[in-house]
């Protein structure tokens, strides 16, 4: 019965999370032909690199970035969205704008189980190009602060097990957050976000 609680709970703050995203994309930025309009400034952040370097937001300032929460041992949803931008990422170094114009960054909301071994592990399935995809580990106060301040929801269960909402967002080379990706969307085309970054750059 516990648990059944636990996923209507989380099944409720899922949806609000989708109306909240909905709401931004559409009354707060206008329709489709505006969905790149500002939305706010991006929350700063200080991490750790696979080898441990410090990686701070003002270090990518100049590129766009599509910035994704996730952890390895999802069991549902990280595993496709991070071929989605797998699928990103080929398209943005076939177009010359990997890793110079634009960088991928995953973060983790797992970094006890993710660790930096395991993320490399992780990378390497979907042939991750250095430079042009960067993951990111933090400790998990601080991950699950940071997505929530993205607009990001983060659930952990007793068993240790994440729950959050499944979305790409797109961080101007200013540092303006811009426009939200519903990844569990079917019909969600990596070259709509390739065209987006490949706006953006351009400093529109």
């Amino acid at each position: 019965m516990e648990k059944n609680w636990f996923k209507l709970a989380v099944g409720l703050i899922l949806l609000a999370m989708i109306a909240s995203f909905a709401y931004k994309l559409w009354f707060v930025q206008g329709p489709e032909d505006h969905h790149l309009d500002p939305m706010k400034e991006a929350p700063a952040f200080q991490l750790q690199d696979l080898d441990g370097n410090t990686v701070s937001s003002k270090d990518l300032d100049g590129k766009v970035r599509l910035v994704y929460f996730f952890y390895s041992y999802c069991p549902d949803v990280c595993l496709p969205t991070s071929f989605l931008l797998s699928k990103v990422q080929d398209s943005l170094k076939e177009k010359g704008y990997l890793g110079s114009k634009a960088e991928i960054v995953s973060i983790t909301i797992d970094p006890t189980r993710d660790t930096p071994q395991v993320l490399k592990e992780f990378g390497a399935k979907f042939h991750a190009e250095p430079g042009g995809w960067t993951f990111l580990r933090g400790d998990e106060a601080t991950a699950q602060k940071l997505a929530e301040d993205f607009g990001i929801m983060v659930v952990k269960d007793k068993d240790g097990n994440f729950s959050h909402s499944n979305a790409i967002l797109i961080v101007d080379p200013k540092g303006t957050l811009r426009t939200y990706y519903d990844a569990n969307d079917p019909q969600l085309d990596p070259e709509f976000i390739v065209k987006d970054v490949m706006t953006l750059s351009k400093g529109k």
